[in-house]
């Protein structure tokens, strides 16, 4: 049994709304948190209570969790969550461990196909009506039956069983007046392993497809066999360029469960540290979005400017990649006065820079025909289709956790929101530029007002039995940590839900119809980090042509999609 897990914040108006929607289904709910909204639901009702949040408009789908409550209990939960602002509503359906089944709730939230295919791979629950059921993270040949993320399973045992014959590989190959052309795994334009497949018809791409999971090493697993500090250490690693952003968002929701806070000037540094990695991620994007473009001179300038930034994060930490700022309860290290100047010199220098790249990202011919009217995702096409950070700001939805949800030291130093109307990949390069220069106004603003005080306050070694949810967000957008303890000093649930995953459907649904030639730029224009996510999707729809769908004409393509 878990109990509740209380903070200062007041309880989020928008959850009564959400009780009044699901009364049908649910008339019993629960507040574990003053932000949050439990409410059991029957297993088959659950793609209903679904619906109707989507048709009232109430947030977005964020991740499903899968949750085994072990042998003895003999039972699973499959956890839907739903978020709005800084409301988190979660649709509990309990289910038996072995051969429970649910209904796909994809036709509503297209972005669901990616969480229900990890669901049935890891937990072996049957999703009725999923627009894609193949394999999502684990490789072709696993055997059938092993499901890694069940309570008494040896994922090293079912290596034995592990079937001898190679997996399918795809090939290019000609269907009338269509080619497949494939990229991938291994591929000299690809700096992470991922196997794109297009179909063209002449140079107009007529489907697209990603697998993806090369890189998948079982974290969540591994995070059931640590301590919780152990897997501060662990999470760090799930990204190299988002670092910070995992072990911050894990550090925040294990303090939350302990009922511990840590110091104003510990949140303060976390937040000085989470922009300058935002800065350095954006602009080794920036480099990398160039070179793809075809614009080298642009990827050389960015990157030696993102020096800068290595260097400051090495002086600060120690490190240039992980930096390993955090402690449970607090930070590592302090912010002089001498290191203060240093990141005020560089953020001079960045922003100088960062100037210049702004007005050639918006004003120089050849770049703008390269992005200008390319992939153009309207506001209401983002919503529905789940998109976050800033390739959904680039198309005017206002969702940015530390605005909407402030954690740290945002509720001191609050950001704002940077947003843009566009929606093509020209917005796309705006946005994170000037989130650049965003990221250096809340960090003067820390500096010229630090809090005195401690770094670190004291954890306990083992955390009562309880469930949380830590949201933050990340360069690319929102991560999404679910958080359940055991009253042990290891944790007996930790899930993951990174932002690439979010803008997967977007992207692909966008190359469909688009010409070959701008696919790699369309790719690099979400920021994607496949050792974040390793996940797969298969998208295949003729092309339509370019217009601003309604959300009813949106439901209603799904629908033909998946019919097809």
């Amino acid at each position: 049994m878990t109990t509740s897990v209380q903070t200062g914040t007041p309880t989020d108006p928008a959850l009564g709304r959400a009780e009044t929607i699901l009364a049908r289904w649910a008339p019993v709910a629960s507040r574990p948190e003053p932000n949050r909204l439990d409410v059991p639901v029957p297993a088959e009702d659950v793609a209903q209570a679904a619906q109707a949040l989507g048709r009232e408009r109430w947030g977005y789908l964020a991740a499903i969790t899968g949750l085994d409550h072990g042998p003895e209990a003999d039972r699973l939960e499959a956890l839907y969550h739903f978020c709005s602002g800084a409301a988190v509503l979660t649709l509990r359906a309990l289910l038996p461990r072995h051969g429970g089944t649910v209904p796909s709730v994809a036709e509503t939230f297209p972005l669901a196909m990616f969480f229900e295919r990890e669901l049935s791979e890891m937990f072996g629950v049957t999703v009725a009506g999923t627009p894609d059921p193949s394999r999502l993270f684990l490789p072709d040949d696993w055997p059938t039956g092993v499901y890694p993320l069940l309570k008494d399973v040896n994922p090293q045992a079912a290596l034995a069983a592990q079937s001898e014959t190679a997996p399918p590989r795809l090939q290019g190959k000609s269907d009338g007046d269509r080619f497949i052309v494939p990229i991938g795994p291994q591929h000299p334009a690809l700096k992470e392993p991922g196997h794109f497949a297009f179909e063209v018809d002449g140079e107009v791409v007529k489907g697209a497809s990603v697998r993806l999971g090369y890189v998948h090493r079982g974290i969540e697993k591994a995070c059931e066999g640590q301590t919780w500090v152990q897997n501060l250490y662990l999470l760090e690693r799930v990204c190299g360029i988002c670092s910070h952003t995992h072990a911050t968002c894990y550090a925040l929701g294990v303090e939350r469960l302990a009922g511990v806070e840590a110091p104003p000037r510990a949140q303060a540094i976390r937040v000085i540290l989470g922009c300058l990695e935002r800065i350095h991620s954006h602009l080794l994007w920036l480099g990398v979005a160039a070179h793809e473009a075809g614009f080298e001179t642009l990827f050389m300038y960015s990157w030696r400017d993102r020096e800068t930034i290595m260097d400051l994060l090495e002086q600060l930490s120690g490190n240039r990649v992980n930096y390993s700022c955090n402690v449970l309860g607090g930070v590592k290290f302090d912010i002089s006065a001498e290191q203060a100047q240093a990141i005020r010199r560089a953020l001079d220098f960045v922003e100088e820079r960062t100037r210049h790249y702004l007005e050639v990202v918006s004003t120089d011919t050849l770049f703008l025909g390269r992005t200008q009217g390319i992939g153009v995702l309207s506001r209401q096409e983002a919503e529905y289709l789940g998109t976050v950070g800033p390739t959904a700001r680039a198309s005017g939805v206002p969702i940015d956790i530390r605005v909407t949800h402030p954690y740290a030291a945002y509720r001191a130093f609050p950001a704002e929101m940077v947003l843009d109307t566009a929606g093509d990949l020209t917005a796309r390069f705006v946005v994170r530029m000037k989130e650049v220069f965003e990221s250096g106004r809340v960090i003067r603003s820390i500096l010229d007002n630090l809090p005195a005080g401690d770094l670190t306050v004291k954890m306990p070694r083992r955390i009562k039995p309880a469930e949380t949810i830590s949201r933050y967000e990340a360069p690319r957008g929102e991560v999404f940590y679910f958080l359940r303890s055991n009253g042990s000093d290891t944790p007996e649930r930790v899930h993951i839900r990174t932002p690439s995953l979010c803008n997967w459907t977007s992207v692909l649904t966008k190359a469909v119809g688009a010409q070959l030639a701008d696919v790699p730029l369309l790719l690099a224009g979400m920021d994607p980090c496949f050792s974040c996510n390793d996940r797969t999707v298969v998208i295949t729809r003729p092309r339509r042509d370019p217009q601003v769908l309604s959300w009813e004409a949106l439901r209603s393509a799904a629908r033909q999609d998946r019919r097809r």
